[in-house]
């Protein structure tokens, strides 16, 4: 059966969500968490949720899915052991240490691989497989033929994203928030600058007009949701957990219907905030038209137009379905700013106060507009209230006699549980206790995932006890019940492996270039280490047979194909602490390729706190930063197909200018124009990485001898400067991404 996985940001959402229809729960805890600017649960709360998910038969899921530096290791460890003991069925997980660690020593709690993984085809899939993965969350980038296919060969669960919101970048491989802002998305604080305005230009000329490029639309999938049922998806995630519980009641009750009823018509989903939507490319979007360049924010639903003013000054609308008091709208008029406000005073064409309506109404907005469009951004009358719905029915029994300490009795999925209260029966002077006494303080369960169906009064005679006795008894059997329920561990005794890696390789300078006429170039420079037609690339690997023994992988699947093979790991694995290197080593890399977004002081805490032999790593220290991945093609929409290549196009906004560049199979690649240049700082480097890596996208052969010519200077003792602040940048160097 297809489990419905729905978003939580803090406790009201997770509780919506469970009385909703979700069969599991998705959210952050106190730490670590790719959503660091939602409200997230403590671990009080998270308790509570356990509680409450697994008195329903359902689960609970934590997000640990941010890279960890070498400065935090032991803390996340900490962390993750705590969600270990308190009974969290799951862990959602990005760095390849915790992934690991998690596998390894934490048994009973599922190692689910996090999209920042960037799990893309059928040999990822494997190589998580054979590490001992419970599930994988593939890239939203994947078609319904590609998740059919690893299905159909792969006994690993698939989690796939349903609905919400979509990264422009595939998951993981997007640096441009780190880059612009020093706010990592791969650390959980994206500043989303995918959803600012872009002017796209052509061998520097200006080619569009200013407009939203990047900027995603909403997936919707709940008209094909019937076709991922049909191929057996084993999760279906539901995105939001920035989003309120009303959204999350809506969405999670809309998809609950739709999985149980495939007549269903989700029309709901058009009330809630929400940008245009889109099928995705999970069902074929075209690359151009995913996005809305047109729209950054939330569309909304809309539901009327206005029409003018009436002579007390009031606006008329023509609303076509139903507005409430407090709704929030917007009003989107020609030439104006997109108008935000809550209703707070509603008319009929009378002037008479109402409550809610329809058809021609009057509104008093503080701003004159003659036209424009309404949309609804937030529906007041959505009811977040819980009842029974979805609460399971109890049946109490309660037993005692004169002198005896009453004894409830309820069992739950073939399960008995027992409370007692600490006074005894007496004999009832005047009114004994009845059923009806029983009913209305055994039915208190009011914030529990329980409501009493009925009682069995097998009380023996006249009895009398307090109601302070009778509610004890009710608590005590709920506490008992609750402290089953949360599934509570006991940390088993963890003793990191650490038996030590050794490698032999010289200091050397490594080279990655994308076409012909630079890998002669490098050829000709005497660069032994070049790679070329030998990348397994991020995405579009074809995983072809590779007659060199060495290898740059660039995703997790390359470890799995190649294994025998010399394996550089690329930065793609976001490796930045010692532990992660360590177990990237063990799963068969012999290089590990330091993350972009480590600062100096980063790779000088890896390298002294690993403790597994030779860290053999590789640093770029040359190269513009592939900032972006993208399966969308910013160009398609200006039929620019089959011209990518052979002119210069860019991105430029009032932060910089971001070119783009294609890779086979219309990947689009956006990088950033001024390179990282650490060729003053390689003496230092060296010190501590073994292959100091120059990464060429599309420079000339011109400048890919002078780079080379600097760099092999400068290692030799000149003390030139060859940075140049305004044509480079030195990155995250000296710069610590939080």
């Amino acid at each position: 059966m297809t489990e419905l996985l729905a978003p939580a940001g803090d406790f009201i959402c997770a509780k919506t969500a469970l009385y909703n229809g979700a069969d599991a729960i998705y959210c952050a805890s106190e730490a670590f968490g790719a959503r660091a600017y939602a409200k997230n649960l403590t671990l009080d709360e998270l308790k509570e949720l356990l509680i409450l998910a697994h008195s329903l038969n359902k689960k609970i899921y934590i997000t640990v899915n941010t890279i960890i530096k070498d400065s935090e290791l032991n803390a996340c460890i900490e962390y993750v052991n705590k969600l270990y003991e308190l009974g969290v069925d799951g862990l959602i997980l990005a760095d390849f240490a915790m992934i690991c660690y998690v596998i390894n020593y934490l048994p009973g709690m599922e190692a689910h691989i996090s999209t920042q993984c960037g799990v893309k085809c059928l040999e990822d899939v494997r190589f998580f497989e054979n590490l001992g993965a419970k599930r994988v969350v593939l890239a939203r980038e994947n078609t319904y033929e590609e998740i059919k296919r690893i299905k159909e060969n792969s006994p690993m669960p698939l989690e796939i994203f349903a609905h919400g919101a979509l990264c422009v970048s595939y998951s993981g491989g997007c640096l441009m928030s780190s880059m612009l802002t020093l706010r990592s998305g791969n650390r959980g604080r994206c500043s989303q600058n995918c959803r600012r305005e872009y002017t796209i230009y052509k061998d520097g000329a200006k080619f569009s007009e200013k407009g939203f490029h990047l900027s995603m639309k909403d997936l919707n999938t709940s008209s094909n949701l019937i076709d991922l049922l049909s191929i057996g998806i084993d999760s279906l995630k539901l995105e939001g957990r920035m989003k309120n519980p009303e959204y999350v009641k809506i969405v999670t009750s809309e998809y609950r219907k739709k999985i149980d009823n495939k007549d269903y018509k989700p029309v709901s989903l058009e009330s809630i905030f929400h940008r245009a939507y889109t099928k995705g490319f999970i069902f074929g979007e075209d690359r151009a038209n995913i996005v809305d360049i047109t729209k950054k924010s939330n569309e909304g639903d809309l539901i009327g137009s206005i029409l003018g003013k009436d002579k007390n000054g009031l606006t008329l609308v023509n609303i076509k379905k139903k507005l409430n008091l407090k709704d929030r709208i917007r009003i989107v008029s020609e030439n104006e700013s997109d108008y935000y406000f809550t209703i707070d005073t509603l008319y009929n064409q009378k002037g008479q106060e109402i409550e809610s309506g329809e058809g021609k109404l009057l509104l008093k907005i503080f701003k004159d507009f003659k036209s424009g469009d309404i949309y609804k951004m937030i529906d007041s009358s959505i009811d977040i209230t819980i009842d029974n719905s979805y609460k399971k029915p109890i049946v109490i029994e309660a037993i005692g006699s004169e002198g005896s300490l009453l004894t409830l009795l309820t069992k739950i999925d073939d399960r008995v549980f027992k409370g007692v209260s600490s006074d005894s029966f007496q004999v009832a002077q005047k009114k004994p206790i009845d059923s009806d006494t029983l009913y209305k303080q055994l039915s208190k369960l009011n914030e529990t995932s329980f409501y009493l169906k009925d009682i069995k009064n097998s009380l023996n005679g006249n009895l009398f006890m307090t109601i302070a006795s009778i509610n004890e008894a009710r608590r005590s059997l709920i506490s008992n019940i609750e402290e089953y329920m949360q599934h509570k561990r006991v940390l088993p005794p963890i003793s990191l492996d650490n038996n030590p890696i050794y490698y032999n390789d010289e200091k050397e300078i490594s080279a990655f270039c994308t076409n012909e006429e630079q890998y002669k170039t490098l050829k000709e420079l005497g660069i032994k280490h070049i790679y070329f037609k030998n990348y397994a690339p991020y995405v579009n690997a074809n995983f072809n047979d590779i007659d060199d023994k060495e290898i740059l992988a660039g995703n997790y699947g390359a470890l799995y194909k190649y294994e025998g093979h010399d394996i550089i790991c690329d930065y793609s694995f976001n490796a930045i602490n010692s532990r992660a290197i360590y177990e990237l080593h063990k799963a068969g890399a012999k290089f590990v390729t330091i993350s972009f977004e480590a600062s100096y002081q980063d790779l000088k805490d890896i390298c002294q706190n690993y403790k597994y032999g030779d860290p053999n790593l590789e640093m770029i220290i040359y190269g513009k930063e592939n900032l972006m991945t993208t399966k969308y093609c910013p160009l398609k929409r200006y039929g620019q197909c089959g011209e990518c290549n052979k002119h210069r196009y860019s991105l430029n906004d009032d932060k910089g200018v971001f070119e783009i560049y294609h890779q086979e199979g219309c990947i689009s690649h956006i990088i950033n124009e001024k390179p990282i240049n650490l060729i003053d700082e390689a003496p230092y480097i060296q010190k501590y990485v073994k292959r100091l890596r120059l990464q060429f996208t599309n420079e000339s052969k011109e400048e890919i001898e002078n780079i080379v010519a600097k760099l092999r200077c400068k290692l030799a003792g000149d003390k030139t400067s060859f940075f140049n602040p305004k044509t480079d940048t030195r990155g995250y160097f000296k710069r610590e991404v939080i």
